[in-house]
């Protein structure tokens, strides 16, 4: 009887040995394979919301450097919108492009997005230097949407 109790007892700490080494191996893999997963949705959201360089703050200034001077979005006032040089390259996060990085993800997905879920894709760099709307914005290949009015 005491052997089937010392083999119960054994089979059971190996089962909690086993466990613990599962939740160790995960949380490894986590940290070192996926570093960047946890805090995507704040580093997309810091580089959609982050300017890289002044943008002129009058109507000639802005149309000096090629803007467009008009409201935009909600805003109730006139802004400055530039294009940037290298619209439609390929990128994989907005470190990559003057404006942001985009994602060309479906409208479906944008929808999933927009609940948290992110997108193993490349992107394209916008032709603006701001881009209103919900869209997918990449970072380090992962799109995740922001809505930016």
């Amino acid at each position: 009887m005491k052997k089937i109790f010392r083999c119960i007892k054994i089979f059971f700490i190996a089962l909690l040995v086993i466990f613990i080494l599962l939740i160790i191996a995960w949380r490894i893999d986590r940290a070192f394979f996926h570093p960047y997963i946890p805090d995507f949705s704040d580093q997309i959201r810091s580089d959609v919301t982050t300017l890289k360089f002044t943008v002129p703050k009058d109507k000639e200034s802005c149309e000096e450097k090629g803007g467009t001077w008009k409201k935009l979005g909600p805003r109730p006032m006139e802004e400055c919108n530039l294009p940037t040089k290298d619209g439609g390259k390929v990128c994989l996060g907005s470190n990559e492009c003057e404006g942001i990085c985009i994602a060309d993800i479906s409208f479906d997905d944008i929808r999933k997005g927009m609940s948290g879920k992110l997108f193993k894709t490349n992107g394209k760099c916008s032709a603006w230097i701001k881009v209103l709307g919900c869209v997918g914005y990449v970072y380090r290949g992962w799109a995740g949407v922001v809505c930016a009015d």
